[in-house]
């Protein structure tokens, strides 16, 4: 894969925040879909409140109000146990020091990019009360879905919205409950079925592995299945996760995945699966197809860290593919079909 030469492409500097006692703090992990003529990002903005000496701040949205709130904690409380600048302890609770909502950034595939004045998908419901997270979008039958990750004090979810055109969302719900992440939907069914990726939290009983599930409706969702699991000692020894929806190639499934080694550095990683079963899995890549090297990717919010759940294919077999980059900003890098399925089976 090669880095665009304009990454990054898009920064926190270039969206205000959505009210004037708050900072933008990263616009990471941006979605992918070609419209037209243009590539629609959705973004992940994550805000913060503006700091105060003397203080951290949790910024959450109250479903009972309707309000985005700020709670302010002296640093000097007994009950405060500091974390990182991302989350703290208070009182055995942790809670967020800034709050996401997905936004999207309009224009040509390798920019530059614009984005809409208001979000698209804010918190609206008591799931999302500590944030909307990394989306991923899928055209399948006349709609564009999208997957995104829902915080609050009930866990790390996974809701699903859709819209036509990228203006309105109708919201369906959570479609998996606490602790998932990752969910990508397939641009097409399988078997007659819906299919999707996701991927549930490491426990002392097992490690953070992709699962493939199928469902009906888009709602139901059952019929598990352990996909693709961390190998020991090597770059993907902490964790592995969905990325962008699969592409459907002649030779199978092709994903282009995230995973960590066992420090927490993230790389990609390029998989093949069965066009048929998906959740067989015939090939991985050996190596990472990208890791961080660049400054802006090793230096941000979460350093030494790409992470995608976007990517467009073009008519000519051209892949772009957009990842957030230290959990601060978003970047790309292009590459082909072919170079990808090369790169799995090596």
């Amino acid at each position: 894969m090669h880095r665009l030469e304009e990454n990054p492409i898009l920064t926190p500097e270039d969206v205000a925040p959505s009210r004037d006692d708050l900072d933008v703090y990263c616009t990471l992990n941006p979605a992918a879909v070609r419209v037209g003529a243009q590539v629609l990002l959705l973004v992940r903005v994550g805000e913060r409140p503006i700091p105060e000496e003397g203080y951290v701040a949790h910024l959450y949205f109250d479903a009972e109000s309707g309000e985005t709130l700020v709670e302010r904690i002296a640093r000097d409380d007994p009950d405060l146990t500091a974390i990182d600048e991302r989350k703290y302890l208070y009182r055995g609770k942790i809670l967020l020091t800034s709050l996401s909502h997905l936004r999207i950034a309009r224009g040509p595939a390798h920019g530059p990019f614009t984005f809409d004045m208001s979000p698209a998908i804010y918190p609206a419901t008591p799931y999302e009360a500590y944030g909307c997270e990394d989306a991923r979008v899928t055209p399948l039958e006349g709609e564009y879905l999208v997957t995104y990750t829902a915080v609050s004090r009930h866990g790390v979810c996974v809701a699903l919205a859709a819209t036509q055109d990228f203006v309105t969302f109708e919201r369906r719900g959570l479609i998996f409950p606490t602790h998932q992440k990752d969910v990508c939907i397939f641009p097409q069914r399988v078997g007659g079925r819906y299919v999707c990726r996701h991927r549930p939290f490491r426990t002392e009983f097992n490690d953070a592995c992709i699962w493939t599930a199928e469902s009906p409706d888009l709602l139901s969702w059952g019929r598990h299945a352990m996909t693709l699991s961390p190998r020991e000692g090597t770059w993907e020894a902490g964790r592995v996760g969905a990325g962008a929806p699969p592409i459907r190639t002649d030779e199978g499934w092709l994903d282009v995945y995230h995973a960590a080694d066992a420090a927490g550095r993230y790389a990609l990683g390029a998989m093949l699966s069965a066009p048929d079963r998906p959740a067989n899995v015939i090939c991985r890549s050996s190596r990472p197809i990208l890791e961080p090297e660049a400054a802006y990717e090793r230096t941000g919010v979460y350093a030494d860290c790409v992470f995608s759940n976007g990517l467009v294919v073009e008519d000519d077999g051209a892949v772009t593919v957009y990842y957030g980059a230290a959990d601060r900003v978003c970047a790309a890098a292009v590459t082909t079909v072919t170079e990808l399925l090369v790169t799995a089976k090596s």
